[in-house]
């Protein structure tokens, strides 16, 4: 092959391709792709003000964006919940299965970004809590730099999800 010949019509075809895609958008969902571990969940109540912290002030897990469209969510409460007594995972009291459940979301599938309103949406096809699975979870966000805001309002409490992008040599 000759690649003085193969390089002009090369790029004339990314050229082509680049120019055939609404950039903004493009970057907007690129910017997404990685890991983002968690630094900061909080929801605030509206009326109130009154700021919880539904996974502790150090809450710890990831979500990874993958270059596919597919997302993966593990969040955890901190303090960890402690082993069961028993010893047994599968042999917990009622409390501690309780507590171990609503200590932690995980759940994946696929995503797609609406640049234009600043929202990616998490399509679930598969969670730790059943009434996720199958829906849709519109999410707002910003990326600036390494840090992910993911913030909103639903049902009367504002909530924020912070995170930074784990950089690749951190693996």
């Amino acid at each position: 092959m000759n690649i003085a010949r193969a390089f002009p019509a090369a790029c004339a075809a990314l050229l082509a391709l680049s120019v055939s895609l609404p950039s903004h958008a493009a970057d907007k969902a690129a910017s997404l792709v990685g890991t983002w571990r968690v630094e900061r969940i909080t929801d605030t109540d509206i009326k109130t003000g009154k700021v919880v912290h539904p996974y502790g002030e150090h809450p710890k897990g990831y979500i990874v964006y993958d270059p596919t469209g597919h997302l993966s969510v593990q969040l955890m409460r901190t303090p960890a919940t402690p082993p069961f007594a028993s010893g047994d995972d599968a042999k917990g009291s009622d409390a501690e299965v309780r507590a171990a459940y609503d200590g932690f979301v995980a759940y994946f599938g696929t995503y797609e970004v609406d640049a234009k309103r600043g929202i990616v949406v998490h399509r679930v096809e598969g969670s730790l809590m059943p009434s996720y699975t199958g829906t849709d979870q519109p999410r707002p966000f910003r990326v600036e730099g390494d840090v992910l805001t993911i913030e909103g309002d639903s049902e009367g409490v504002h909530f924020l999800r912070r995170l930074r992008r784990v950089p690749q040599s951190a693996r």
